[in-house]
């Protein structure tokens, strides 16, 4: 029996149509990579494409290794030819083609986000602008923002205003200076390449016959600029899948537009249009409460999702009296799943701010749980990388300042603030970049610091002889050490330095990692800067994962436990009186849920920290749409739940603790979960009567005295 021939029906029709355009409509769990793979695979070994004739399209570079890896086990010299990319990654590889067409170098640096600020801040330093008045990052979002439209500088000054004003005369300094710089920022790779494909007969024409075929993978999360790619990519022909799901489209706040899929068929009317409903991912019971939760919703198209896998356990609903609790049994229940067998790297604890992950954090620690917080900060971020990276973009791109501000002073050279601004003076004068204006002013010093000086050139330019003929992993090994920058940390000896030596290490490995998808220093430094979080996020390893709702999709776990499920956090405050944002946070909660295969814990507080105070919590609206038959309800106390017939619902004002005894200042007493402690406050709170306690291990816990259970220790 072929590959084929395993798949099911909706499947099949997906991976055999022919010409023209398909929309592959494909539910959480529906095998959808899977179907997009074998789909690319038919296409060669039919003989309806050559390799270089596909351009297939996913939103992370990790998803793009997956389906590259499947198709290169089937056909492996087929799969090194196979362009199989994020937006980003095509968009840099056809503008290292085109480029000088829009007056920028072929060889031009991506910047990151840090980079960005750092020419942000420049810029608004030359314009007088306070950055209090207009902080960096928000006009570098509202810039963003237009690009990710196509706007110009001109239609933010059309919105009218003081404001639309200066942030579009900060848009044009902006990018005036991107273009000294050589550089591009990650908006730009996309709008660039739509100005080149519909602005260009003969770049467009060249692309189009280049790709026959074209497969787009989360096309419910393209944006305006990333439709217009795609459309002006496609041919006479029009071959092209797109495969999404609007029922998970969560990035509506950074631009995607869920009637990119939905209204595909009236951009291509002769569009076949397949459903895949059939989950391979979670039970019965989770799929029905998935299916419940969506239904509402009037912004999608209806499915319904259907597994052969079994009824599985109900979801279960649980009610904690505050976040350390919620946090607490989340923690227990994960020692009691780890005991019967449940790998922790199978675990997820979600939640939707960030704000939250604090309690699961210390409560994880408390209980010695291994665990990795996805989001915090990436491998590429750290110092030792960021340096190292700089001198690396330098020797690539002698015109990149930023890199060159960087790299000048790492490690310390004694070159310090007055040396760098008669560099930046002179730069300025001859108008050429700081790496030039460097060597006059070294051949201008004496004494140590001019011989420093040129010892930095001298290395640079040593290096970028070495670039041509040199091994990336040799070549950041050689900067490692001729930099001198190993051996300062190894002189400083600390347990930090010993971290940032590892680092240093590992970016090295990762630089031999990255020799597959392109053997140059331009190849790897265009990978790092492309990489999402999610692409760097490593696999769990041993540790429960916790993350944001956000980071979650396309991940899938055993057991997940969704915390904070109230109003204010899911839906999100700012959402809940917006029909459209609303309908986004019902989706992101759909996300939460199936990302379950087994297990499905629903987590809220009957009162909850916000800004200091604690206050009563409302349940989320969404809970009121799950069905009865397939969640089971249960009290949290301590670190046991107590369950509820199935079918019956949880208000709360019915979730009763144990009384507590009446308690005073300086009294001491023992808390069920967070030991003993001692009375620091009482206060009455509306209707209740609050008690802070300073407990030794736990720190300060504001509790409602008829929910805390106390105790109190000794006479």
């Amino acid at each position: 029996m072929s590959t084929i021939d395993e798949l099911n029906e909706a499947q099949r029709e997906a991976v055999l149509h022919g010409e023209g355009p398909l929309l592959i409509l494909a539910g959480a769990g529906s095998g959808k990579t899977r179907a997009l793979t074998e789909r690319l695979a038919h296409l060669l070994e039919s003989g309806a494409a050559r390799p270089e004739e596909i351009l297939a399209i996913t939103f992370t570079n990790k998803a793009a290794q997956e389906m590259r890896t499947r198709v290169g086990r089937r056909l492996p010299q087929a799969a090194q030819r196979l362009w199989i990319m994020t937006f980003h990654q095509a968009s840099a590889r056809i503008l290292r083609r085109d480029a000088d067409r829009l007056g920028y170098p072929r060889d031009f640096t991506i910047y990151d986000t840090q980079d960005q600020m750092q020419v942000m801040r420049q810029v608004l330093g030359r314009m007088n602008l306070d950055e209090k008045r207009y902080p960096p990052a928000g006009v570098l979002h509202r810039i963003s923002k237009s690009k990710n439209e196509l706007q110009t500088p001109n239609d933010l000054r059309a919105e009218g205003g003081f404001f639309e004003e200066q942030v579009a005369r900060a848009f044009e300094a902006y990018q005036a200076r991107l273009k000294e710089l050589g550089a591009l920022d990650f908006d730009d790779l996309i709008g660039f390449v739509v100005h080149l494909l519909e602005e260009d007969p003969e770049v467009r024409e060249h692309w189009q016959r280049r790709f026959r075929h074209l497969l787009v993978d989360e096309y419910q999360d393209t944006n305006l600029a990333q439709y217009r790619w795609v459309r002006a990519l496609c041919g006479e022909e029009q071959n092209v899948a797109v495969v999404g799901d609007p029922d998970q489209s969560i990035y509506g706040w950074r631009g995607a537009d869920i009637r990119n899929i939905l209204e595909f068929e009236k951009d291509f009317p002769h569009a076949r249009v397949v459903l895949l409903t059939e989950n391979y991912r979670s039970t019965t019971n989770i799929l029905q409460a998935a299916n419940a939760l969506i239904r509402p919703n009037r912004l999608r198209r209806e499915k319904e999702l259907w597994s052969a896998l079994g009824e599985g356990d109900p979801v279960r609903l649980g009610v904690a009296q505050d976040e350390w609790q919620e946090s607490e049994w989340v923690a227990r229940r994960i020692e009691e799943n780890r005991h019967a067998g449940t790998p922790l790297s199978e675990i997820a604890v979600l939640y939707r701010t960030n704000a939250q992950s604090r309690s699961h954090e210390e409560a994880l620690i408390r209980h010695a749980i291994p665990y990795r917080l996805v989001g915090g900060q990436r491998f590429y971020e750290r110092l030792e990388i960021k340096d190292l990276l700089a001198y690396l973009r330098l020797i690539q791109s002698p015109r990149d300042d930023l890199a060159f501000r960087r790299a000048l002073n790492v490690p310390r050279r004694g070159l310090g603030a007055a040396t760098l601004q008669r560099i930046e003076e002179v730069a300025a004068l001859a108008h050429v970049p700081d790496l030039t204006a460097a060597r006059t002013v070294a051949e201008e010093m004496a004494g140590k610091k001019a011989r420093d000086l040129a010892a930095f050139l001298d290395l640079i330019e040593e290096l970028q002889v070495a670039r041509d003929v040199m091994p990336v992993p040799r070549l950041v090994e050689e900067v490692a050490e001729k930099s001198g920058y190993l051996a300062a940390l190894r002189h400083e000896g600390t347990i930090e330095a010993q971290s940032r030596i590892e680092n240093v290490e590992s970016l090295i490995n990762k630089a031999r990692e990255a020799e597959a998808d392109g053997p140059t220093l331009e190849d790897f430094l265009a990978k790092v800067a492309l990489l999402s979080d999610v692409d760097e996020a490593d696999a769990a390893d041993g540790r429960v994962s916790v993350m944001t709702l956000h980071a979650a999709k396309g991940l899938e776990f055993d057991c997940v436990f969704l915390t904070g499920m109230e109003e204010g956090l899911l839906p999100h405050a700012r959402a809940a009186f917006e029909e459209r944002e609303l309908e986004e946070e019902r989706r992101l909660f759909y996300v939460g849920v199936t990302r379950a295969r087994k297990d499905l814990w629903l987590l809220r507080a009957l009162r909850r920290q916000r800004r200091g105070e604690t206050v009563p919590s409302v349940p989320s609206r969404f809970l009121q749409d799950l069905p009865k038959a397939a969640v089971e309800e249960a009290v949290l106390n301590g670190g046991a739940e107590h369950a509820l017939p199935p079918g019956r619902r949880m208000s709360v004002s019915s979730y009763l603790g144990r009384p507590s005894i009446q308690v005073a200042v300086g009294d001491h007493v023992r808390h069920r979960e967070f030991g003993e402690g001692t009375v620091v406050q009482v206060r009455q709170s509306g209707d209740e009567e609050e008690v802070t306690v300073a407990f030794p291990g736990a720190g300060m816990r504001r509790l409602l005295a008829r929910y805390a259970g106390l105790e109190r220790v000794g006479s």
